[in-house]
């Protein structure tokens, strides 16, 4: 084993995790990018709890069948404080379960979000209950080459580091719109990716997650297709699923697992399954 090698294992965290993936700018692919850790746990057969933090939808329903979806009541939130907090006792719950059976919980904060779940972190003393349950936490955020998507991001994982100081971060270029390092020099975004986006990335590790070409995994979504089955689905299903031609069926398919195969090479880079299923 080489010296880079041999740092890169150190460096893996190993499980059980917990993963928060947090920034209060919605829309930047944080439902795709749970999906995704939620495939490649499955692949290795590993327990996986999902959480879902969000006012607005139930997304990640689909990827386990004990999902857990907290909306928060804004008007009783005003009138009862502390119900927001009682509110997320589920999602304790659910890494207390996970963590015990050595597995992975993710978990998605919604637009708005991630600023009530750092709060409640810190004033939970999470950070005491994981290290009493073994367990990692890897902060995971996504954003996107517009200014305001970094600005939020940064502002997100930085409250989460601070409520849980022992975590780790994976900062998630979402290529979807473009790629940060194409940005004009003189522009908005990317004086912000220098002075806040840069200085975090030396703290953190650093994935690029790549947009799915001509939004190949747009059909698939709609349906409630998971990632992986779409991967795996025969191509004459998918011509009826899409209503697409064979060629372009096809196509499709290779494209979610081209994106699959990217992600998942990047997860093998950061975190250790341990054993024989570690690969």
């Amino acid at each position: 084993m080489t010296k880079k090698e041999k740092k890169r294992a150190e460096n893996r965290l190993c499980l059980p995790i917990f993963a928060p993936i947090v920034s209060d700018k919605g829309g930047i692919g944080k439902s795709l990018l749970a999906k995704a850790m939620a495939e490649w746990l499955r692949l290795r057969n590993l327990p996986c709890g999902v959480v879902e933090v969000d006012t607005t939808g139930q997304s990640l329903k689909g990827l386990t069948d004990d999902a857990v979806s907290i909306a928060i009541d804004q008007r009783a939130a005003r009138r009862d404080p502390a119900s927001v907090w009682r509110a997320l006792t589920p999602l304790y719950l659910t890494i207390e379960r996970i963590s015990q059976a050595g597995g992975m919980t993710i978990v998605e904060f919604g637009a708005n979000e991630a600023a009530r779940g750092a709060l409640w972190a810190g004033m939970t003393d999470l950070q005491e209950e994981l290290d009493q349950l073994g367990t990692s936490t890897l902060i995971v955020t996504p954003y996107t080459c517009q200014a305001e998507a970094m600005r939020r991001g940064v502002h997100s994982a930085s409250a989460f580091v601070e409520a849980l100081p022992q975590a780790r971060l994976m900062l998630v270029e979402n290529e979807r719109d473009g790629r940060i390092c194409d940005l004009h020099p003189s522009s908005e975004a990317a004086a912000i990716n220098r002075g806040l986006i840069g200085p975090l990335a030396a703290k953190a590790v650093t994935v690029r997650m790549p947009a799915i070409e001509a939004d190949s995994w747009a059909p698939f979504e709609a349906a409630n297709i998971r990632l992986m089955d779409a991967v795996m689905m025969p191509v004459r299903e998918i011509m009826a699923v899409t209503g697409l031609p064979l060629p372009e069926a096809k196509i499709v398919r290779g494209d979610v697992a081209a994106w699959c195969d990217t992600m998942f090479k990047a997860f093998d880079e950061f975190i250790s399954v341990g054993g024989n299923q570690d690969g």
